[in-house]
């Protein structure tokens, strides 16, 4: 039997459920829902896939109300929208085009108070009905968001108008020019405005800003504001500034000593100069305070801010040097308690006493700095919450660590430690997820405790000695691991000891160790990998097929003892940014390329490769670089047996930079449509923007911890973005020597190098348009004709090698205008006439002319005769050809007449009867008689 109290409490339910559903019976007018429809409607024209909340939470069929839609937010009392939150809607990248927003859509929702547009890629807006003066339609807008977005300065003639805004987010769009005052006078509620991520630049306004008298939070950060600091005293009430990453200088003026109320202010990565002002004790609300990255200078106290009770978040570094931080009242010590803490070059010498005191800690970064002696372990067991722990670039010579702390960041690189890691160091560092001991002097084996530990992502043991075999379990503990550099040590035995089909990693760069054996299937589970970099190790036997079925973007196998055939697979790799196999025992064919290829570096020099070259190589070759608009490729094929001609397909690589094709056995002609290479006519002119980038491509991993600060404009927590800095070598040679291009020099490096094969034929005088080549090498061929005076057109070339081939004829006087030629070599040819002089030709010696015997002047020691022709006179030259075409003209009738003399004077001498005569016909017959008796004529 039931009490009288369940029924109770059952009637009562049985009340709040119906009254709900007569509340969601009359929620969000028909009006308002139909608005909605449409919206959804109109987004999907731009493009279907429309985020799910949209399409499947808002339909016309729904008998729900409205107001539980997704991304819509009603008033309880009205159950009128209040907001719509209609961000990121689309994938990134999804349209070439900029969509623009019909302002008449949000007519409906006449109570609209918060709306958020942001991350939509929308490149502007439009009211088709009443223009601009559609503002009266939002009477009642406090928040708006247009962040990450393309609108421009024609946002604000609506802007302008919705003099109820409070909060304005612009950050990430297109505005340009000055800072936007005048578009601003209406705003006068306006409390947060962010316009950071864009084009603004001048200086920062002073008066202008007075009018928005109700201003408590302005973020202007990523522009290009310059000029000094110079801020009105009127913004009294400011609460919150950030205006980092401009191009401010000079001094922090007095005037920021007004702001009384400042709880967060920015002014890092700027160029600010001289030193700290004392006012910075002053702000006692002071709560995040960011100075890093600028060039401030001088001694700087910590006694400074040691009143601000309100402190959580401290910043402070210097690019020059300059600066240096001491802390004066160790024993007092700061009055608050600190998140995170930044002192990184400050030529510190001492840890501040300080932070035994500090129990909220969560970064500490004192890197770069000239601490020195055992590892603070004290760091770790008095601060219980670190998790971020930064020190690298000191003197730190001894590694011991505590046990029980949250340490989730580790970096030690570049100290002075050089004993062996503890066995234990898994156990000691539990909740570890980046570790960076790369640039010291650790030595012994891997810890096999490494492989417990299960939440590391990011291991960096590189350019140290360790030595062994891996641990067993490193792939299979460590399953999250994602990125593992143990790159210039001596680390041995296989590359995988075990395989694991759990794991995550995406990068393994394990080169200049001294691993061993095949390259095994157990590679073959860790499907996640982009990144192989297995150079410079022992490894033996064929390249697997099964390679070629990763995603990858860099694969480098170079200088190994690796043989066999290259597998076809590796050449249909869909994205493959870099491939280099070089300097190992490969042979066989050139495998056959797919048109959907892409490529960046192409490296196989010096292997055993035989046959022609594939006229499909060069297809997906080409890789459009939408960033920078331009193709970018390097090709090296040198030091091989690769045979036939060279194919007419490569003039499509229209922006090859450098392609290297010597020691080889080419053969025939060269092809003239060559000059279609990016240093010739066919390639993007004008001064290239490095192609090389500071990464090697996009692809990052980020890591973050916990938000452990927030305000208005601020959400703070520490990150790492983790890309590949793949430092890649390209070695090409310049000046008749090998040298090595990486980063900035790869970025203005153009080169052709067909030396040392069986090329015949003429050299093609297109070979002349290519006016960026800077290095040209065509020796030890068998190339005939002439010099082309149109190598004059080479203004950027630096080495031009022509020896070792069977050209004739004179040296072009023309060639002696290029400016910038260091290195040029003719010996060995055919070569005749006078060598120019003038300019760069001055400088070579005779060893650049050897080998031509019909080459005379300086430098060599043949004279040309009286006459000599003197470069660039035309009329001299002429001269002297006229000069000699009358010499053998002389030569052939002086012989003439010489013949026709001794002929006359024998005539007659046998006219005359004389001794001498009957002496000559007694000789002939005697002679007769002789040679009747040899052949033995009776």
């Amino acid at each position: 039997m039931y009490s009288s109290k369940s029924i109770i409490s059952g009637l009562t339910w049985m009340i709040i459920m119906m009254m709900m559903k007569m509340q969601e019976c009359r929620g969000c007018t028909e009006s308002e829902r139909r608005g909605l429809l449409e919206l959804k409607t109109y987004f999907l024209s731009f493009n279907k896939d429309l985020h799910p909340d949209i399409v499947r939470g808002w339909r016309r069929t729904s008998s729900h109300s409205c107001c539980t839609w997704r991304r819509i937010k009603c008033d309880m009392n009205s159950k009128r929208v209040i907001e719509l939150s209609l961000g990121d809607l689309y994938p990134p990248g999804y349209s070439d085009t900029l969509p623009l927003l019909n302002l008449t859509l949000l007519y409906p929702f006449e109570k609209l108070q918060r709306l958020n547009l942001s991350m939509n890629s929308f490149g502007g807006w439009f009211d088709q009905t009443q223009g601009y003066k559609s503002h009266e339609r939002f009477r009642h807008l406090e928040i708006l968001d247009l962040s990450y977005n393309f609108f421009n300065r024609s946002v604000f003639l609506l802007l302008n108008e919705i003099v109820s805004l409070k909060t304005l987010f612009l950050g990430g769009n297109y505005i340009e020019g000055g800072f936007p005052v005048k578009e601003l006078t209406n705003l006068k509620n306006l409390e947060l405005l962010d316009l950071k991520l864009n084009n603004i630049s001048g200086h920062l306004p002073e008066e202008e800003l007075t009018n928005l008298k109700k201003l408590k939070a302005l973020d202007l950060s990523e522009n290009l504001l310059s000029g000094s600091l110079q801020m009105t005293g009127k913004l009294e009430q400011l609460q919150e500034l950030q205006i980092s990453q401009n191009r401010f200088v000079g001094e922090i003026p007095l005037c920021f000593s007004r702001f009384s109320k400042l709880r967060v202010l920015d002014l890092s990565s700027n160029h600010l100069s001289g030193k700290l002002p004392s006012f910075l004790s002053n702000f006692k609300s002071m709560e995040y305070l960011s100075l890093h990255d600028n060039n401030f200078e001088g001694l700087f106290s910590l006694d400074l801010i040691s009143e601000l009770t309100e402190l959580k978040v401290f910043r402070l570094s210097s690019k020059s040097s300059m600066l240096q931080v001491v802390e004066t009242s160790a024993s007092t010590g700061l009055k608050s308690q600190l998140r995170s803490l930044t002192l990184s070059n400050c030529n510190m010498s001492n840890i501040p006493g300080f932070l035994r005191y500090q129990k909220e800690l969560r970064v500490l970064d004192l890197s770069s700095n000239t601490l020195s002696g055992a590892f603070p372990t004290w760091l770790l067991k008095n601060n219980t919450k670190l998790q971020v722990l930064m020190l690298q670039n000191n003197s730190f010579n001894t590694l011991t660590l505590p046990r029980l702390h949250k340490l989730q960041f580790l970096d030690l690189s570049a100290n002075k430690f050089n004993h062996q890691l503890p066995k234990d160091i898994g156990s000691m560092l539990p909740r570890l997820r980046h570790l960076n001991l790369s640039n010291n002097e650790f030595h012994g084996n891997m810890p096999s405790s490494v492989g417990t530990m299960e939440y590391f992502e990011f291991m960096d043991l590189s350019y140290n000695n360790f030595s062994g075999k891996l641990p067993r379990d490193l792939f299979t503990g460590c399953y999250s691991l994602k990125w593992l550099k143990l790159s210039h040590n001596r680390f041995t035995g296989p590359v995988v000891p075990r395989s694991s089909d759990a794991t995550s990693l995406i990068t393994l760069i394990m080169d200049n160790n001294m691993f061993t054996g095949k390259i095994t299937d157990k590679i073959r589970n860790l499907r996640l990998l982009t990144v192989i970099d297995l150079s410079n190790n022992f490894l033996t036997g064929t390249i697997p097929r099964w390679l070629g079925g990763f995603f990858l973007d860099i694969l480098r196998i170079s200088n190994n003892r690796l043989h066999g055939a290259l597998p076809p697979s590796l050449f249909n790799i869909p994205y493959l940014w870099l491939l280099d196999l070089s300097g190992n025992s490969l042979s066989g064919t050139l495998p056959l390329r797919s048109d959907s290829d892409y490529g960046y570096i192409l490296d196989l020099h010096n292997n055993n490769l035989t046959g022609s070259v594939p006229d499909t190589l060069w297809k997906g070759l080409v890789l459009l670089d939408l960033r920078n608009n331009r193709l970018i490729n390097v090709v090296l094929l040198r030091g091989n047996n690769l045979t036939g001609k060279i194919p007419i397909e490569l003039c499509g690589l229209k922006a090859l930079r450098m392609l290297d094709l010597s020691h080889n056995r080419l053969s025939e002609s060269i092809p003239s449509c060559i000059n279609n290479l990016s240093f010739g006519l066919g390639g993007v002119g004008g001064n290239d923007r490095e192609w090389y980038p500071p990464n090697m491509f996009s692809n990052f991993m980020d890591i973050y911890t916990e938000v452990y600060y927030e305000s208005l404009l601020v959400s703070e927590r520490f990150g790492l973005d983790y890309s590949v800095d793949f430092k890649v070598q390209v070695e090409f040679a310049v000046k008749q020597r090998y040298d090595s291009y990486m980063r900035g020099t790869l970025n203005q490096m153009f080169g052709l190098d067909l030396s040392s094969n069986e090329l015949s034929g003429e050299i093609p005088e297109a070979l002349g348009d290519l006016k960026r080549v800077r290095s040209m090498n065509l020796s030890r061929n068998s190339l005939t004709g002439v010099i082309p005076g149109r190598f004059s057109n080479l203004k950027s070339i630096e080495s031009l090698d022509l020896s070792y081939n069977k050209l004739h004829g004179a040296i072009p006087s023309q060639l002696t205008v290029m400016p910038s030629l260091v290195v040029f070599n003719v010996s060995y040819n055919n070569l005749s006439g006078v060598i120019p002089q003038g300019k760069q030709f001055n400088t070579f010696g005779e060893n650049s002319y050897l080998g031509n015997v019909l080459l005379c002047g300086s430098p060599t020691n043949k004279s040309c005769g009286a006459t000599t022709m003197s470069s660039g006179e035309k009329g001299e030259e002429e001269e002297d050809d006229k000069s000699g075409l009358i010499d053998v003209v002389v030569l052939w009738w002086s012989l003439g007449s010489t013949y026709v003399t001794v002929l006359i004077g024998f005539m007659v001498f046998m006219c005359f009867d004389c001794p001498w005569r009957q002496a000559w016909f007694c000789l002939v017959d005697g002679l007769i008689d002789r040679v009747k008796d040899v052949l033995g004529v009776i």
